[in-house]
């Protein structure tokens, strides 16, 4: 995994030869896309759409997450552009019960991004760093990303409270 940065992105566009995708339609029930993990499909009437795009990836609106293929169990998720195919973050659900965000700075963000408590998940973006012969994972806790479950609808928020790390390690 790239320890430059959270997202993956490819450098060419895809080649002819690789697997045809259909486009983003009505018409269209499921997406296969090549990932960086093996070839996944997506299904479309499960996509989030960003209404604002994730800061630094405009054009990028419309993301399937589905679980990280493993041998072991995990709890990382693909957090996948749709369309264009050539971005995707490693995502790890929160958990509210671990109590890491006050729960005070999750209620402010719900209301004011309209997401009722009972719809919402939340997902902390992972960067993996090699150090040595290791790795240290960490995750954005500064900027989670706020799914409205009900709505299909997300947002990378950026807590106004200071406390929290963009790189709190695992």
């Amino acid at each position: 995994m790239p320890h430059e940065h959270m997202a993956a992105k490819k450098a060419a566009p895809e080649s002819p030869g690789a697997m045809a995708s259909a486009p983003l339609s009505a018409g269209n029930d499921k997406k296969t896309i090549d990932t960086r993990f093996g070839t996944i499909e997506f299904d479309l009437a499960q996509a989030l759409t960003f209404p604002k795009a994730i800061p630094g990836f405009v054009g990028y609106q419309t993301f399937g997450l589905a679980m990280v293929p493993s041998e072991t169990q995990s709890s990382f998720m693909l957090l996948q552009a749709l369309e264009p195919t050539d971005l995707s973050f490693i995502v790890l659900p929160y958990d509210p019960g671990a109590a890491l965000i006050e729960p005070k700075d999750v209620e402010s963000a719900q209301q004011h991004l309209g997401i009722a408590p009972g719809d919402c998940a939340i997902m902390l973006i992972a960067t993996f760093r090699k150090i040595g012969s290791s790795f240290e994972t960490s995750v954005n806790m500064r900027a989670p990303i706020f799914i409205d479950t009900a709505n299909r609808l997300a947002w990378q928020y950026i807590l106004p409270n200071d406390r929290y790390d963009v790189r709190h390690t695992l």
